[in-house]
């Protein structure tokens, strides 16, 4: 491994994931302080979320016919100029702050499935094989630490600065993660070096990957599981700002000390796994995480103290990461090997789908019935479709057999 060009991937590795976190903070407080409305903030989310879903499909393409350092570099580039216009056009034109800040999340978010792809197919340019497990495990440290650090950060600095602001601060790490991939050297795409190659379109690539979910089922129930769980947390997501400070009257800070404390809990959860492991089996492991974020969603949705709704809160994100242990060890159980980057591909699609639609449900419905009646209704939709799933999927799991347990 080449350390220097490696350290500069990493440097601007952690500068890009200490700018989504500035985001994620400053955008909801943005559109809630502006608007006063968890519609609106909802809106937010389907804006943020929807061209992050749609984009995947194309992001694999982008990176195989560009190449991944150069797909990585504009994704961070264009999202530094975006923060840095949203920023302007926040100070001088304060009253449209949400068509901006809703503009500034859908192009980001678009980037940000960019990167995601990008990221995946620069790594193994910079990383011989045998060190790839410590380069993934720096990656997943470096991600873990930005969601601790910057809310930590953004809710220091918020004690200076408006929101808005800090949307300055996202421009210049963006514009440092940018510009420490531009001093890589070229890395050739795919394309270029395998000319013979015929790339399919990522139409033929989404046709492939959709047959192969209608040949095992088993995948379909799992992409259900996931996304009843996307379910609850993208309502916890579209709905945390203005529950904390607009339902139980908190200040900006306690907002920015329940995220880094999610992004603590997740990083616990995460060492926790082979300890858990030793006591019990991979599904077991997942079918308890996930009754387990089902319940956070019933005492977010009960929660009359906030201290009860950070306990929901918790459960909700800080299991996640237990619960997708077990299906991204399941799934690849049920795809051949070959097809293994079209089928997942699609799975994430399908997966992230109930994200934006939490968006839209909190959109159409948080002036009609209380917030907090959105999170029963969604967990109450999970326990009741979860027993005919686990019904469906015990018997056929490959981490439900003894042998794996």
């Amino acid at each position: 491994m080449n350390n220097v060009r490696m350290l500069s991937f990493l440097g601007s590795r952690a500068a890009s994931a200490l700018g989504d976190q500035f985001l994620m903070f400053a955008v909801p407080l943005i559109v809630y302080h502006s608007t006063g409305s968890a519609t609106m903030s909802g809106l937010a989310f389907l804006c943020e979320w929807l061209p992050r879903v749609i984009s995947l499909p194309l992001a694999g393409t982008f990176s195989d016919r560009l190449g991944g350092r150069r797909v990585y570099a504009l994704a961070d580039g264009t999202r530094a100029g975006a923060c840095l216009l949203a920023a302007l056009g926040l100070a001088m034109w304060p009253g449209h702050s949400f068509a901006m800040a809703a503009i500034l999340m859908a192009i980001c978010a678009a980037c940000y499935a960019q990167a995601f792809i990008a990221l995946e197919s620069t790594v193994p340019m910079l990383v011989p094989p045998e060190q790839m497990p410590k380069a993934q495990s720096i990656l997943q440290a470096i991600d873990y630490s930005a969601g601790v650090l910057g809310p930590a950060l953004a809710g220091a600095l918020s004690l200076w600065l408006a929101p808005s602001q800090l949307l300055w601060a996202a421009c210049g790490v963006f514009a440092v993660s940018a510009a420490g991939v531009c001093t890589l050297p070229p890395m050739p795409s795919r394309a270029a070096s395998q000319p013979s190659e015929r790339r399919p379109l990522f139409l033929d690539s989404l046709q492939h990957g959709f047959a192969t979910l209608r040949q095992a089922p088993v995948l379909l129930a799992l992409v259900a599981l996931s996304m009843l769980v996307n379910l609850v947390v993208g309502l916890a997501l579209s709905t945390s700002a203005a529950v904390t400070v607009g339902v139980f009257g908190k200040t900006d800070q306690v907002y920015a000390t329940l995220q880094a404390f999610m992004g603590m809990l997740s990083i616990a959860s995460f060492l926790l796994v082979p300890w858990l492991l030793r006591r019990a089996s991979v599904y077991q492991l997942g079918m308890a995480a996930f009754a387990l974020i089902i319940s956070g969603g019933v005492l977010m949705g009960l929660a009359s103290h906030y201290s009860i709704f950070v306990l929901g809160y918790a459960l909700s994100f800080g299991l996640c990461g237990l619960f997708n242990v077990f299906i991204r060890t399941e799934r690849l159980h049920w795809i051949p090997k070959e097809k293994l980057g079209r089928v997942i591909s699609v799975i994430v699609l399908l997966n992230q789908l109930s994200l934006p639609l939490s968006g839209l449900l909190v959109t159409l419905l948080a002036n009609r019935i209380p917030l907090q009646w959105l999170f029963i209704g969604a967990a109450l939709l999970a326990f009741g479709l979860w027993m005919p799933l686990q019904a469906y999927i015990r018997p056929r799991a490959v981490t439900a057999q003894p042998s794996l347990a």
